[in-house]
């Protein structure tokens, strides 16, 4: 008996769909609900927290996400293109976040350690690299271009054929 009135209390409530080429219902994700939920790369580093989902005004299409992190660092913007998979627990991107490589190793294809990454300069808005500035103890700065990385992960590898020339502080600057 209190089965049936569930499920009839159940069915007086779902409501009533009006769809026409859409998802239905029980197929979509609340946006509410994506809120607060981890970012992951494609790595599976934690990036953040969901703070906004941004839907554009004119499709009312979704457009990216505002992930907070840190009280110390800068909330970052993504747009739905980075976007891998999104489900009730967490939202995973299809890439690594190119603002996040800062402080990682620089290795060559040798294995030896040239420096640290300093800074990063992206190509406009996107996530695509053009170089990063690598520093070591006792070397000076020193730019090396995305073509020259062959994997990006805990530390960045370098291609084969390049060949970094490193300056320490003690040298003539050219």
């Amino acid at each position: 008996m209190i089965f049936i009135l569930n499920l009839l209390v159940k069915l007086m409530r779902a409501p009533h769909h009006i769809i026409r080429n859409n998802s239905p219902l029980d197929k979509t994700i609340n946006f509410e609900k994506v809120i607060g939920k981890a970012v992951l790369s494609k790595g599976g580093r934690i990036i953040g927290r969901v703070a906004e989902v941004r839907i554009n005004p004119q499709n009312l299409e979704l457009e990216g996400i505002l992930i907070k992190r840190d009280i110390f660092r800068k909330p970052l913007y993504i747009g739905k293109s980075y976007f891998a998979h999104l489900s009730h627990d967490a939202l995973i991107l299809n890439m690594e976040v190119s603002l996040l490589i800062k402080g990682r190793s620089v290795i060559t294809s040798d294995g030896k350690v040239i420096g640290r990454v300093k800074e990063i300069t992206r190509k406009g808005e996107t996530n695509n690299l053009q170089e990063i500035i690598v520093r070591s103890l006792f070397s000076r700065r020193f730019v090396i271009p995305a073509s020259a990385i062959k994997y990006i992960g805990r530390s960045i590898i370098l291609r084969a054929k390049y060949n970094a020339k490193k300056k320490y502080i003690w040298q003539k600057s050219d």
